[in-house]
């Protein structure tokens, strides 16, 4: 998408963060890490507990940054010297920018946390919402005290909607970022066991969820997401803070409720009531997470005035991204599989949605259904409680065999009474399970971000890549032979 007028002028952002600059420049883009810096962004050196951006200024301008946003003094070319915007704080003048651009884009906002579903939610709604009218929205999961502001220092003027994710590590941090995203609508997809190292009880992580409530407007909206034990906590939130709030529920009796599902391997059709609208369509994505995520996606669009058919339109083609239950046809030279890549970190919430999105995946013949789980983390003294709860999902959406990277996935799958196999996370890990796998079976891999999943996932691409084109480099052999 176009636009005709620039992100940022040197002479707005001197006037937003009250810097000192000596060069006029416009710019397209804004970025704190030099290795994404395209030629026209603003660099902005933030300094943190291990790095200091300041070291990586004149890497910016090598890769075509227009201007840097300095507190320190930096070394390299003079020239760079007329670029640089000097403030006191550079992560102070990221929220300066953050709260200027959100007050001059005439764009109604929706905020939007939870503990499980809030990145697939975000990028949902900007498909919905982008059929019709400029919409922006918060890239992968810049969702803490850094990717919130440079989101929104990223919102284009002409901005008709914006779309933010809200995450926390711990109590507060939810609260500051509402605060300064300032929603017209706020949205909580479902409360679990995340971070539950950082608090006392589960019902704490809740309150915490609730604290997106604090940064509505006047007149805003809550929408939450009751398929949970906590849910009468995010109401009674709600309610003592006096929001409107909208329930959404997959299973029972809400304002936005499913009334007819039928479920597939690769989509799921539906007819739902939408607080009062009754609509029709299909989600382009399996699994019930993915029903509540549709709920929620169109209650937001009719919160916000949006087009409850264009956003319909967008359910139905909705493509998961790499990590997040993107499915992928694996074709091995001795096999051809079903892949589900859920990689993307792991909590309870996300890895029960995973393992029933596994059951619905389709095998052949002899075909497994077989779960590659590494261990959740940040689960506190409560970890390995937390993981022996799921026995009954592995049985109960019918797991095969557990390929388990962690003690405490690989107790789980003893407990459940499952073919569990312990690995090792090494250089032959996608080799080893490229050759364990047969003809017909559906493979779903999930774990924390540490374990890194989302590597040996695209090493059993890159294998199943490399086995098609030598098979379809040997058919093509064998037909010259036969000529």
């Amino acid at each position: 998408m176009e636009f005709n007028e620039p992100l940022w002028t040197s002479a707005e952002l001197l006037a937003t963060c009250g810097g000192a600059g000596a060069q006029p420049w416009y710019a397209d883009g804004v970025q704190t890490d030099s290795r994404d810096v395209l030629p026209g962004d603003l660099f902005i050196a933030l300094k943190g507990a291990q790095q200091n951006g300041h070291d990586y200024v004149a890497e910016a301008f090598s890769r075509g940054a227009v201007a840097a946003i300095v507190s320190e003094d930096v070394g390299g070319a003079d020239v760079q010297a007329l670029r640089l915007v000097h403030v006191a704080n550079t992560m102070q003048a990221l929220q300066l920018m953050a709260s200027q651009a959100r007050g001059r884009a005439p764009a109604r906002i929706i905020a939007v946390t939870g503990s499980a579903g809030k990145t697939s939610v975000v990028q949902a709604l900007r498909q919905a919402l982008e059929r019709t009218e400029v919409t922006h929205s918060s890239v992968k999961s810049f969702n803490n005290h850094i990717g919130v502001p440079l989101s929104l220092a990223r919102m284009p003027r002409q901005s008709r909607y914006g779309v933010f994710e809200l995450g926390m590590n711990a109590p507060g941090e939810i609260a500051k970022s509402a605060r300064l995203v300032s929603p017209d609508v706020a949205v909580v997809t479902a409360v679990g066991a995340a971070h539950v190292a950082k608090f006392k009880k589960f019902s704490d992580i809740a309150r915490s969820k609730a604290e997106i409530f604090e940064g509505l407007r006047g007149g805003g909206l809550a929408i939450l997401g009751v398929d949970h034990d906590w849910a009468d906590i995010l109401i009674s939130e709600a309610r003592a803070g006096g929001y409107d709030h909208m329930t959404v529920s997959v299973t029972g009796d809400a304002d936005v409720r499913p009334l007819r599902i039928t479920e597939h391997g690769n989509c799921t059709c539906l007819t739902a009531d939408i607080a009062g609208t009754t609509i029709t369509y299909k989600v382009g994505q399996p699994g019930r997470e993915w029903v509540l995520n549709s709920l929620l996606v169109l209650a937001a669009v009719k919160a916000v005035d949006g087009d409850l058919g264009h956003a319909a339109l967008a359910l139905a083609r909705l493509q998961a991204e790499p990590g997040r239950g993107r499915i992928c046809s694996l074709q091995l030279g001795h096999a051809r599989c079903t892949l589900i890549d859920d990689s993307y970190n792991a909590n309870p919430l996300s890895m029960k949605a995973a393992l029933r999105r596994l059951s619905l995946a389709p095998t052949k013949g002899f075909g497994r259904r077989i779960a590659v789980l590494a261990d959740m983390r940040e689960l506190g003294e409560r970890s390995e409680e937390i993981h022996l709860k799921m026995a009954r999902d592995l049985k109960r959406f019918g797991v095969d065999k557990l390929i388990a990277f962690g003690p405490r996935m690989a107790k789980l799958g003893r407990a459940a009474e499952i073919n569990t196999e312990r690995w090792e996370m090494d250089k032959h890990a996608a080799r080893n399970l490229a050759e364990m796998l047969r003809d017909g079976d559906a493979v779903m891999v999930k774990g924390a971000n540490s374990a890194g999943l989302g590597a040996l996932v695209e090493s059993l691409l890159d294998i199943g890549d490399r086995e098609a084109a030598d098979d379809s480099a040997g058919r093509m052999l064998g037909v010259r032979h036969a000529l």
